[in-house]
């Protein structure tokens, strides 16, 4: 060949790579970057089911009233790795329906379990062969502006509180700092956000209404029923239907957002300092940096400061920059070089991002940036939700304060002997919890928030459960506990260690559900 085409040969196929490589990376940045076009895709079992978890056909004759949305099949959860068959799922819009299910149950021999956005991944809102409530149809809400009280129906989320009471001048007081959930769900795990400073949200509640396995409703509060009151709060479903809820509301008001970075060892220091006795911070969390350079050494805390702001605060709004979050997020789980470009947009280039109250709007506010507590709470977690063939596992540890310094450096030693694909390291404050029979806070604690990456393969599912035991370890060894509503990996010896009170606790269940209508996979396997 000539060298005049030899030269050509060369530079067409450089170009031919190049080309390649670019429409290779477009199509990379398009899968972590769009949007699903429906939920998840779990169509398909893993880990594999046992025999006894297997789907059934059998069919019972129910009353013309009752409705199934599905009879028979699987139903799964956010993880993807809890496909269970069930009898079958009702979606319940008023109290009758939930009664005449409660009877349907009774009368088959049936277990029932009650299903919000199923994001608790340790089976607690089905059970195999069960009949499962899907209440997000039960979702009304009133407001009492004169007692500062919200009624809401269990069955409504996060977000349709928070745009109701927007409008109106309110906000939630203690709530998840995801909104996708329905109140009822975080009734029943005893949830906490990023507002530190009313603890869990049992906390915020004042009454509930609860149907029985009897199909008897009774009214629960500190001062009524109050032994029902401490156990169906936490008390993951497992004692009856929670219908509706009198909630403790605020006011919506407008903080300075400020963020430090810090080494992690500064934390415990900064929040007794600048935090813990200060009423002007209504908001606050930090996060722990996952990048090589910096590897769970520097933290980003996160502050709130209450702000005089004279004029009307601006409307919620949607997120604006979804798809840039999503792009990040899915780029970081690709390895250490994602992880380094996701710590340094966080640190130079996410304030500029962030949905700040405008100059017009702020009138005679300074280049802070300012926001409403409902905007800042308002996250409905759409930048997380994608088109990849894996998931994303949520797990959350409480330890004492002074123990902080000790759990990160376990926690950075276990996820490297492991070789788990750390994600994401939340830091939160949840007060004492004095109001639950199954608290997680026993005295006021930092919450450690992990997000880890899984494949739906064997090596994954075993990395993710020998770290979510030796973490399990850790924290009771520190004085701490773990969160519930997770995979069902620990052993019963954990969890009394964790929760010592959870022998009285399930036996508070048979007393108060003797029929045994209320089930979970998670009572099944401890609670039996």
């Amino acid at each position: 060949m000539a060298p005049t085409a030899r030269k050509r040969s060369i530079l067409a196929s450089l170009a031919f790579l190049i080309i390649a490589f670019l429409l290779f990376a477009a199509k990379k940045a398009f899968d972590y970057s769009a949007a699903p076009t429906g939920p998840k895709d779990c169509d398909f079992i893993f880990p594999r089911v046992s025999d006894e978890s297997k789907l059934t056909t059998m069919s019972i004759a129910a009353p013309s009233e009752l409705v199934f949305e599905k009879r028979g099949g699987y139903v799964n959860d956010a993880s993807c790795l809890n496909k269970t068959p069930v009898y079958g799922v009702i979606a319940v819009k008023n109290v009758e329906e939930i009664r005449g299910a409660l009877k349907f149950a009774r009368d088959n021999h049936l277990t029932i379990s009650v299903a919000g956005q199923r994001h608790s991944m340790g089976g607690q809102t089905f059970t195999p062969n069960g009949l499962v409530l899907d209440m997000r149809g039960f979702n009304q809400l009133r407001l009492d502006e004169s007692s500062n009280t919200l009624n809401a129906q269990t069955g409504a989320t996060w977000q349709q509180v928070q745009y109701f009471l927007d409008p109106r001048g309110f906000a939630v007081e203690a709530m998840q700092s995801i909104n996708i959930f329905t109140v009822g769900g975080s009734m029943s795990v005893n949830a906490h956000g990023i507002a530190h400073r009313p603890g869990p949200m049992a906390s915020t509640v004042r009454s509930f209404r609860i149907m029985l396995g009897n199909g008897e409703i009774k009214k629960a509060s500190p001062e009524e029923n109050p032994e029902l009151f401490r156990l169906a709060l936490g008390g993951y479903g497992l004692f009856g239907v929670l219908l509706d809820v009198d909630l403790q509301i605020v006011k919506n008001e407008a903080y300075e957002r400020s963020t430090q970075y810090m080494g992690y060892k500064e934390v415990t220091e900064f929040y007794h300092r600048e935090i813990a006795r200060n009423d002007d911070v209504g908001l606050f969390y930090g996060r722990l940096s996952v990048s090589p350079s910096s590897y769970l050494e520097e933290a980003a805390v996160h502050v709130y400061k209450k702000t005089k702001f004279t004029h009307s605060l601006p409307p919620l709004e949607e997120p604006k920059h979804d798809w840039v979050n999503r792009l990040v997020i899915n780029f970081s789980k690709t390895g250490p070089f994602g992880r380094r470009i996701r710590w340094a947009l966080e640190k130079h280039a996410e304030g500029g991002l962030h949905q700040c109250i405008s100059r017009n709007q702020a009138m005679n506010a300074d280049d802070e940036c300012l926001v409403t507590r409902n905007q800042e709470m308002d996250d409905s977690m759409k930048y997380l939700q994608n088109r990849l063939r894996d998931t994303d596992i949520l797990q959350e540890y409480f330890v004492p304060p002074e123990r902080m310094r000790e759990f990160i450096d376990g926690l950075r030693g276990v996820v490297a002997r492991n070789g788990a694909n750390l994600l994401n390291v939340t830091l939160r404050i949840v007060h004492k919890d004095t109001v639950t029979a199954l608290p997680y806070a026993k005295e006021d604690m930092f919450a450690f928030v992990l997000y880890f990456n899984q494949k739906f393969n064997e090596k994954d599912a075993a990395i993710l459960q020998k770290t979510t035991t030796d973490l399990i370890d850790l924290s009771i060894g520190l004085k701490g506990t773990y969160y519930l509503p997770y995979q069902l990996y620990y052993s019963q010896q954990q969890l009394s260690a964790a929760y010592p009170e959870i022998n009285s606790f399930f036996a508070a269940k048979k007393k108060y559900d003797p029929l045994n209508i209320f089930g979970s996979k998670f009572y099944s396997k401890y609670g039996n």
